[in-house]
């Protein structure tokens, strides 16, 4: 490896090849689902004759599924090696202009040459500094590749195995993995056992188990996208296939759904499928990760986000209210999201704190409740805590998530929840979760009277309310939050925010986030953390 296979190496064919694996894979995935569906015969063929006919055909099934894995692990290896291979390339880019800059000249072997002229102690230091960030930048290049040559040679099948009857199950296969966390574990832990891990052993688990490492709270959100978007697929083939099912059930049953629930199981599961619909719509705007995918609740779940949560100085953490679906609402939340961390950024700029980032999540992690007949049901009904009580958990770890990922960096983490999104978000602060500031966007309460209990230090805690919005006002949450002692009110009227530039206001429940507005100023000024420098000019 030098510096001349460095620069050979293309990250953009790798990036189309590991594409095109991943889509090969789901089709041989769905020709092996129908195999496996001809290999029942329907149940209309039993007996000695029938399972000597499906005895080849489940080999074909296993030969189908070896490749498969093979497929997703080669794609999921070439994924997470393009990133670092860009970045390797922007610093031999960045040395190369170094060099020019000093009159030294690289060599493709990597030795150096000076500009005729040059001499002296001043070209002895800038030739010891070149080779000692091109020793650096070739030290990583051969890791990288030593790694990536590891994950290749142990994901391939054996070409000493002569069928597909000779290879065994990926628990057995990779015994060294050992338990995988569940759901809810602690993100501490969570942080501790992915590092403990070497790049094989994660690209097994991502392409192996995407379902078991997308939601854990603690692995990397570089890891967690990977995961999520192997899922899509996969969640999508499977309630495909439910749906059919379920219509196939209808239409054989002369009283269609009044003696089943197959009509509004088939609904139920149209609204995730469009969900999923919604999820990549979104995911194919610039910047966005996949943090989440939960399909197991009556409504579809997920989380994403704008920016790198990975690198991001600052992340704010936005949690929708009461009939917020991930189908029907996240990408317009997302383009809100998006809007306010683009302020944010911006708003870093004008304190001349430019160099620090933002990233921003939509965090539609849980099974919202809904008006009109979720009223019906305590745990759908916007006027029961319990929907908040089950969702805050859920939230807390997402948020200790975000610190135990990048115990050498953490970030400044702004919780923003919007009207029964706020009380959740309380409640997530009230168990503990690790946030340094909290932002109550139309909160219908707090379910509590003493912001003491959010566990934040005084002056990290604000409040948004509009005029006319009368969700806000109903206090039906441990009373209003306008009286609360402790939380820093900020403007969501009309005028000029604190650079001088005019702002639009906001007028009832729903237009905060409005881009433009001096709600979204204000919250930005939060994210952003500048309130300090803001006072003392």
């Amino acid at each position: 490896m030098d510096l001349q296979d460095l620069a050979g190496w293309d990250p953009d064919a790798l990036e189309r090849l590991g594409a095109e694996l991943g889509k090969l894979a789901e089709e041989l995935d769905r020709i092996e689902g129908d195999i496996r569906r001809a290999a029942t015969f329907g149940g209309t063929w039993t007996g000695d004759a029938a399972d000597a006919a499906a005895r080849p055909l489940r080999i074909v099934i296993d030969t189908v599924d070896v490749q498969v894995n093979s497929y997703r692990r080669v794609s999921a290896c070439a994924a997470a090696v393009v990133p670092r291979l860009r970045a390797l390339h922007a610093e031999l880019e960045a040395v190369h202009t170094w060099a020019d800059e000093h009159g030294l000249v690289i060599g493709a072997d990597g030795a150096l040459t000076d500009v005729p002229g040059r001499a002296g102690v001043e070209l002895d230091t800038d030739r010891s500094t070149l080779r000692t960030r091109l020793d650096t930048l070739l030290r990583s290049a051969q890791e990288l590749d030593r790694e990536a040559a590891s994950v290749l040679a142990r994901a391939l099948p054996d070409e000493s195995c002569s069928s597909a009857t000779q290879f065994v199950s990926s628990s057995t296969r990779f015994p060294e993995l050992g338990p995988i966390p569940g759901p809810g574990s602690d993100p501490g832990a969570v942080a501790a056992w992915w590092s403990s891990l070497d790049p094989f052993d994660r690209t097994v688990l991502l392409t192996e188990y995407p379902e078991r490492v997308g939601g854990l709270d603690g692995v990397p959100s570089e890891a967690r996208d990977l995961a999520n978007r192997a899922l899509l697929g996969i969640e999508r083939e499977r309630l495909t296939g439910v749906a059919l099912v379920l219509q196939e059930e209808l239409e054989g049953n002369m009283f269609g759904g009044l003696v089943s629930n197959a009509d509004a199981g088939l609904a139920q599961t149209s609204n995730k499928l469009d969900a999923l619909d919604e999820i990549d719509r979104t995911l194919a705007l610039d910047d966005r990760r996949l943090l989440a995918l939960d399909m197991s609740g009556r409504e579809a779940m997920a989380v994403v986000a704008v920016g790198d949560v990975d690198t991001a100085d600052h992340i704010a953490v936005f949690t929708p209210g009461a009939g917020s679906t991930v189908q029907g609402n996240l990408h317009g939340y997302d383009q809100q999201v998006s809007a306010l961390r683009d302020e944010a950024q911006r708003e870093l700029g004008r304190v001349d704190r430019g160099s620090e980032t933002v990233a921003a999540v939509t965090w539609m992690n849980y099974q919202a409740p809904h008006f009109g007949w979720g009223l019906a049901f305590t745990e759908r009904s916007p006027v029961s805590d319990l929907s908040a009580t089950l969702a805050a958990p859920r939230l807390t770890t997402f948020l200790d998530g975000l610190d135990a990922s990048r115990p050498d960096s953490p970030p400044h983490v702004t919780a923003v929840g919007h009207s029964y999104g706020a009380l959740v978000a309380s409640l997530a602060l009230q168990q503990g979760a690790d946030a340094d500031k909290a932002v109550f966007v139309g909160a219908p309460g707090l379910g509590t009277s003493d912001v003491g209990t959010l566990g934040m230090a005084p002056g990290s805690m604000y409040l948004i309310e509009a005029d006319e919005d009368l969700i806000a006002d109903t206090g039906i949450f441990g009373g209003d939050p306008s009286r609360l002692p402790g939380l820093t009110r900020l403007s969501s009227d009309a005028g000029e925010d604190l650079s001088g530039d005019l702002r639009t206001g906001s007028v009832g429940h729903s237009s905060y986030l409005v881009p433009g507005s001096m709600s979204t100023y204000n919250i930005a000024v939060v994210i952003a953390d500048t309130a300090a420098e803001r006072s003392v000019r």
